[in-house]
């Protein structure tokens, strides 16, 4: 009997072991007037993330990467035309699979990439 006990240890310690890529990470993108944080935006390829984009400002703004959203496979949210609009003050968040490559993010808006709203996204 004494001979099961590691066998059984050995079994429950697999049994409820959970892959660190089963669970999402969570990423904050900090978004103000007029910039974006982290810089850059370092991601893993292939490991499910929820971002969460909280808008600080009392502005309107967006983070717009494409390409990014378009070679991601997206799990839960939306990132329509390959945007994330906030409204003043608003978090949304959007959790996806990201595919390896560097990526180019900004705010859209009528001259904030030039005011220093853009950002790299980097996956690997």
């Amino acid at each position: 009997m004494l001979s099961l006990r590691p066998a059984f240890a050995m079994m429950l310690a697999f049994g409820l072991a959970v892959p660190a890529a089963a669970q999402p990470a969570g990423v904050t993108i900090n978004v103000w007037s007029f910039g974006f944080g982290p810089k850059p935006l370092h991601l893993r390829a292939g490991q499910p993330v929820t971002l969460s984009f909280v808008n600080a400002s009392g502005s309107n703004h967006d983070f717009t990467a494409h390409s990014f959203f378009a070679n991601a496979r997206v799990v839960s949210g939306s990132a329509p035309d390959g945007e994330i609009d906030l409204k003043p003050h608003e978090t949304r968040t959007i959790t996806l699979v990201p595919r390896a490559g560097t990526y180019k993010a900004h705010c859209s808006h009528f001259m904030h990439k030039q005011m220093g709203m853009q950002d790299d996204i980097v996956v690997d």
